[in-house]
């Protein structure tokens, strides 16, 4: 059979191109009907299939379905964490495959991502300027929110033993060599360098701004920034607001997805709950001088720590205030403030806001305390006074909002209610809805019930839902109980005060004061107070100790503070007991007459495990200086001598210590000797030969 050749005339570029609209304007309007895919650009990877260098994790299963849209995804998703950006790849991949590039382009360019992309930008270090550990840990310090929990420790450990390396080089420049004046002061600013891309402040930071940073406080913070512990703390912190700040930018809090914290937060809160827990049931409280035990989870469940412990002296405190306003006739009132619009990430209907500002829930909590702060400071000019309580919750997309019971002279209701409106429409006054929803003052109607009821639903919603379990949330249509974890888990990510009480006595000393029970203390100002502290009656401690609407100097009873020395030998506050001012120290009364340490349970634990006052985990050996050190310390603390850090110093290098022309003491010999200059009398051991 023969065969028959045809050669065709060959197609011009131009006519190649007319072929190709034509075709794809047929498939854009009939191929629809038809079994095959719309025609796509190709990439220069798609063509020679060869995988790029930049592909990431997020899009491999990407690159495998579509190659030829490479180089249009590739912008979404190369900066964006694994966590983030898995659920937003495979949403893409499946919308392409359903619907076509059209619509699943649109979908990436209007979803999350850019939004995290807004988000990440604040955190981006844009200029390493003069700091070494921002340009030798750069990549770890850039990717922060990838890593996992581990990995932010090691990478801490490795900042603090860079930083201290950093600080011993210094000390061998010419500029600190040189600088005769300010050596301490040299080294600081160094450190702040070093410091500054990171948005880590150093501590102390605000001493030194104001001057007023000294020798002792700048040796403090040199032996923080080379400690392993305080970065690890900064990092986490860092780590763990990075992580939250994107979930609300990709919409995962919200309550179509997670209200008012993201699952992984939700998730991480509850294993940190449970690793805590379990840690209690393996330790006990140990009296230092009795070596009497009890066990550490049962005394946490006694106290404020307990989440229905908590919430009944929130209720007990706030009926007192309330049957204090009826005694005196006062009106309450009810009050909400909410944030403008920019600081909302989602609308309540669902959908992104469009001018949200990026900001955190700190953020906008921030916003909210300057606010009330102008609206206290404008009461006090005015002379108008209020007490009751705030709670600070957050709505579903976790932008905190204010609810507010106070009681007031009806006099001053309308004066009050005219300031408190004024100061929070301050911002933004006339954005749409700000007018009605920004701000509400109910009047409390005593015929529907007591105050204490308008605001006992939203102290349990953000404690632990406690008889709500039929209750359902309005700002999530879910049930309330379930919703207080989420809440709370909320406020431990963000380190949000949710309760804050206005006015009235200070519930530190009702703590302290209970702690004493029903006894006596032989003391005619302190021993009322007691008194209506042990039987739970806030009304009547309150009035004691000054009234609702007394000042903070006025108190009648207050906390008394003792100094001690932490790691790095800086004083820190703790409390001690009560006293009455108007009586002076001699009405002192010890409230925390038993020192105790924290143990190892002894059905866990053998002889030989290590004992602290803090926690029992890795047991770290001392060095013959801590040994000796603490030998010194020992010895200071035998003989009642005062001292501090700078001293200590002084007399382990083996110097004699002159106090006040009346005390001489010196280490010899691993012993201390003591000289009384007023009386000639020697403490010096008999082993040790001493002339002066």
């Amino acid at each position: 059979m023969a065969t028959i050749t045809q050669t065709l005339p060959p197609i011009t570029n131009s006519a190649r191109h007319a072929l190709g609209f034509v075709m794809r304007d047929f498939y854009e309007t009939a191929g629809q009907y038809l079994p095959t895919q719309h025609i796509q650009p190709k990439s220069q990877y798609a063509v020679a299939r060869r995988t790029p260098k930049e592909l990431t994790v997020i899009e491999r299963p990407l690159w495998e379905q579509i190659p030829h849209e490479y180089d249009y995804f590739h912008p979404f998703f190369s900066d964006t964490p694994q966590f983030i950006g898995s659920y937003f790849a495979r949403k893409y991949g499946s919308l392409y495959q359903e619907k076509g590039s059209k619509a699943a382009n649109t979908y990436l360019r209007t979803c999350g991502l850019t939004r995290c992309a807004e988000v990440q930008e604040q955190y981006t270090i844009k200029d390493t300027g003069k700091s070494l550990i921002a340009q030798q840990f750069y990549k770890q310090l850039s990717t922060l929110p990838t890593l996992d929990k581990s990995d932010v420790n090691d990478l801490g450990a490795d900042i603090s033993s860079y930083m201290q390396n950093l600080i011993i080089k210094f000390l061998e420049t010419d500029e600190f060599k040189l600088n005769d004046s300010e050596h301490e002061l040299s080294i600081y600013k160094f450190a702040l360098e070093q410091l500054k891309p990171l948005k880590i402040t150093a501590p102390y930071f605000v001493d030194y701004q104001k001057g007023e940073i000294n020798e002792q406080q700048i040796v403090i913070a040199l032996a923080k920034l080379s400690d392993a512990k305080w970065w690890q703390n900064k990092l986490k912190r860092q780590w763990a607001f990075q992580r939250e700040h994107l979930a609300i930018a990709a919409g995962q809090v919200q309550k179509s997805a997670s209200p008012y914290a993201s699952r992984t937060c939700v998730g991480e809160w509850k294993e940190q709950k449970r690793k805590n827990r379990e840690w209690l049931k393996n330790q006990c409280i140990e009296n230092v001088d009795t070596g009497e035990q009890f066990e550490l989870a049962l005394q946490v469940d006694k106290s404020n720590a307990n989440p229905a412990i908590r919430r009944c002296e929130l209720m007990i405190r706030m009926r007192g205030f309330e049957d204090i306003a009826n005694e005196y006739d006062y009106v309450g009132a009810f009050i909400t403030i909410t944030a403008p619009s920019k600081y909302h990430s989602v609308h309540a209907a669902g959908g992104f806001i469009k001018n949200w500002n990026a900001g955190t829930p700190r953020d906008t909590q921030k916003y909210l305390c300057s606010v009330w702060a102008k609206i206290r400071a404008k009461l006090n000019r005015e002379n108008l006074r209020i007490f009751g309580f705030r709670v600070a919750e957050p709505h579903h997309d976790g932008t905190p909002h204010w609810h507010i019971l106070v009681f007031m002279h009806p006099k001053d209701k309308e004066q009050i209610h005219k300031i408190m409106r004024s100061y929070a429409l301050d911002e933004d006054p006339f954005e749409p809805g700000a007018q009605q929803n920004r701000f509400k003052f109910v009047d409390i109607d005593p015929t529907k019930g007591s105050a204490t009821g308008y605001i006992a639903k939203y102290i349990s919603k953000n404690i632990d839902g406690y008889q709500l379990g039929n209750e359902i949330d309005d700002e999530t249509g879910q049930n309330l109980k379930d919703m207080a974890k989420n809440v709370t888990a909320w406020s431990s990510r963000w380190g949000i005060r949710q309760f804050q009480q206005i006015g009235g006595a200070p519930v530190t000393v009702w703590r302290e004061l209970r702690r004493l029970g029903s006894q006596k203390v032989e003391n005619p100002i302190i021993d009322p107070v007691l008194a209506a502290a042990d039987v739970g009656d806030w009304a009547a401690y309150t009035q004691l100790q000054g009234g609702a609407t007394a000042e903070r100097r006025d108190i009648v009873v207050r906390i008394s503070y003792e100094a001690e020395l932490n790691q790095f030998e800086e004083d820190v506050k703790k409390i001690k007991g009560v006293f009455a001012p108007i009586l002076g120290a001699a009405s002192f009364i010890c409230t925390r007459l038993i020192k105790w340490a924290i143990v190892s349970n002894s059905k866990n634990r053998s002889d030989s495990d290590p004992r602290s006052s803090v926690n029992n985990c890795t047991e770290v050996k001392k060095s013959p200086q801590d040994d000796r050190r603490e030998k010194v310390i020992n010895e200071l603390k035998k003989h009642q001598i005062n001292y501090n850090p700078h001293q200590l110093n002084h007399l382990l290098a083996g110097r004699e210590l002159k106090f006040s022309d009346k005390l001489l003491i010196k280490w010899v010999k691993d012993k201390l000797a003591v000289i009384d200059l007023r009386q000639k009398w020697s403490g010096i051991p008999p082993d040790i030969e001493w002339s002066f």
